[in-house]
């Protein structure tokens, strides 16, 4: 619990963000002032997967019992809570609440907001789980006190999501920021889109992991031979490695970084954003994927009038989703 006791002095609104994914869903219980009272994970039901369905009930019943449990540790009147924000992943109809295409959860036209709602009598509000991350570093992380901005999250994929003059882009089909399946030139790795080198395909954490399991045969002398046969090498161990001096695993990353950092270059040419938030579980790789990043935006993105934009880490770790939930629905009629 996070500084829970002091809440209840007074009556006040509650807020609950959500942050869903493939592997876990986290709750938020926010105050009035959206501070950060208490969290708590659970893992998420992906009983119909690979098939899709419209109505995952059993996700719905475990979480219905997962919020009434947070809220009850607190206060008897489920009325306390003002409104629902939530992040989910994949192709999100915000101004309906409908989950459209949440392929790694197996959902399509989910209609989440009217079903959770349903269930607990709060009104609820969804949109893209990179956009809702992306809001919560805007308004309580890394791009504080920022109008324009490009964020991308890497972790098992790669998306990334856009903030002009405070407003989020979803694009004519609620399909922008889907930079991970910009195809790169030579690549040949499929991806499970289903296309052929995808950049998500070596730019993500599985992206690094790849390449360093296909690379250490030619490199006999790196650390990264240590590693146990039979267990698959992860872009951490790639990580330790670059800790450990190893110029293979430097090696990897640099290469990484100089791609997307190329491809990042082009995408700030068309957006002009004042900041570059780099998020997502790969970031905490540190100036191994940022140095040659940011040394490819300075030597590719030179417009003669104009600064290059801040590049920097994401500042909020997991949290920024449930941050980014609970403003989204604090301040929906301004950003649907």
């Amino acid at each position: 619990m996070i500084d829970g006791g002091e809440l209840w002095r007074g009556v006040g609104q509650l807020f609950i963000g959500m942050d869903i994914g493939g592997t876990n869903t986290e709750l938020g219980l926010f105050d009035t002032d959206l501070k950060l009272l208490d969290v708590h994970s659970f893992g998420t039901i992906k009983p119909h997967w690979p098939n899709k369905v419209s109505d995952p009930h059993e996700y719905f019943d475990l979480l219905e019992q997962e919020i009434r449990g947070l809220v009850s540790k607190h206060t008897s009147d489920l009325n306390r809570i003002t409104a629902i924000g939530a992040g989910v992943p994949g192709i999100v109809d915000a101004g309906n609440g409908i989950a459209l295409g949440a392929s790694n959860l197996g959902w399509k036209d989910v209609p989440f907001a009217a079903e959770l709602n349903r269930r607990l009598g709060v009104p609820v509000y969804i949109d893209n789980d990179v956009r809702i991350y992306t809001l919560g570093e805007a308004h309580a992380g890394a791009g504080v006190g920022h109008g324009h901005i490009l964020c991308i999250t890497l972790g098992t994929g790669l998306a990334a999501s856009v903030i002009v003059d405070g407003r989020l882009l979803r694009g004519s089909t609620l399909y922008a920021g889907e930079i991970g399946h910009d195809p790169v030139e030579g690549e040949t790795h499929r991806c499970n889109c289903g296309k052929v080198g995808c950049l998500e395909t070596m730019a993500s954490a599985t992206g690094i992991a790849r390449l360093a399991e296909e690379g250490l045969a030619s490199h006999p002398d790196s650390s990264l031979n240590r590693i146990p046969r039979g267990r698959k090498l992860t872009s951490h161990d790639v990580f330790s490695a670059c800790e450990e001096g190893d110029s293979f695993a430097l090696e990897v990353f640099t290469r990484v970084g100089t791609i997307l950092g190329r491809r990042l270059a082009t995408y700030l040419f068309l957006i002009n954003p004042e900041v570059l938030i780099i998020g997502g579980g790969l970031s905490q790789a540190g100036h191994y994927l940022l140095d040659p990043i940011k040394t490819q935006i300075a030597q590719y993105y030179s417009p003669t009038e104009s600064r290059v934009p801040k590049v920097v880490a994401a500042q909020l770790g997991n949290r920024a989703g449930l941050h980014g939930a609970v403003h989204f629905a604090r301040n929906y009629e301004q950003l649907r």
